[in-house]
């Protein structure tokens, strides 16, 4: 049988489903708090108004949904999609224990937004859009459920050498011929090039595009409290789940040493760059 580009990508997405299903509850509890600061600012980037309909897209466990829809007050109206059904799940929960009315979550992919044209007055996507097997067509779709005038605000990983958590583990990793991504996966640091994630957003048809590097700094218990930490992400988890239990101790020691310079007063602080994009359409 031929494997086509198209099977390689339906078979990616299938794989990523059920792994974010897997990690809806831990990414809930440990990476919204890790991920806010980068949100917030691309909250402030996209110049909220009251009563405006909000899309977020690859929302997760309801973020920046949530916050968004506080912002653009009770006349204002949120979509968040995710083609995680569990995370889905969860983002409704939390609406629902914090008390948000003004939010939806449907389950959809992001390449093919199940949208008319010209409905939302901004579009968000915060950690996304590097996921994506065919991100520009994601931008594509963004673009065109946007009214005229309407904004995208974007944030992705930038280059591997700069998020300093995720970064690393790879970079050991490939050194041990240990990272095996599926078939069909894209590369999870492309947008972080200089430029790269600029000319992606103008392809797909955006003006005014303006841009900006963020760090913020990830804070564990320890060395140990990371690895608990990492080891349950899809990533490295299923890289771990294919080695001897010598191989992964041999790559955890590498990854101590690479991350005890980012030690101070008990705890690691380390950083992790991202891009921030906003633009019109």
């Amino acid at each position: 049988m031929r494997i086509t580009v198209h099977s390689l990508t339906e078979a990616y997405k299938k794989n990523e489903q059920k792994s974010w299903d897997s990690f809806s509850r831990r990414y809930a509890k440990v990476a919204l708090p890790e991920f806010r600061p980068f949100g917030l600012r691309l909250i402030d980037m996209a110049a909220l108004g009251r009563g405006m309909w909000v899309l977020d897209v690859a929302t997760g466990p309801g973020e920046p949904a949530l916050t968004i829809a506080r912002r653009v007050g009770p006349t204002g109206m949120v979509m968040g999609v995710d083609f995680s059904r569990a995370m889905l799940r969860t983002a409704t929960a939390r609406a629902r224990t914090l008390g948000v009315r003004n939010v939806q979550f449907r389950e959809m992919d992001a390449e093919c937004l199940a949208f008319p044209d010209m409905m939302f007055d901004r579009v968000f996507c915060r950690f996304g859009l590097m996921l994506m097997p065919e991100a520009e067509r994601a931008l594509a779709e963004m673009h065109r459920v946007l009214v005229p005038r309407g904004r995208a605000a974007i944030a992705v990983w930038s280059t591997q050498r700069k998020v300093n958590t995720l970064g690393t583990v790879r970079e050991i990793l490939v050194r041990h011929h240990a990272f095996t991504p599926p078939p069909g996966a894209p590369d999870f640091f492309r947008f972080g090039r200089s430029g790269a994630l600029e000319r992606a957003i103008r392809g797909a048809g955006f003006r005014h595009v303006t841009s900006e590097r963020m760090s913020v700094e990830w804070v564990f218990a320890g060395l140990a409290d990371f690895w608990d930490s990492m080891k349950q992400g899809p990533s490295l988890k299923r890289a771990l789940a294919r080695l001897s239990v010598a191989r992964r101790q041999v790559i955890k020691e590498e990854v101590f040493q690479r991350l005890a310079r980012f030690e101070r007063n008990g705890k690691l602080r380390i950083p992790n760059e991202a891009m921030l994009a906003v633009a019109a359409k």
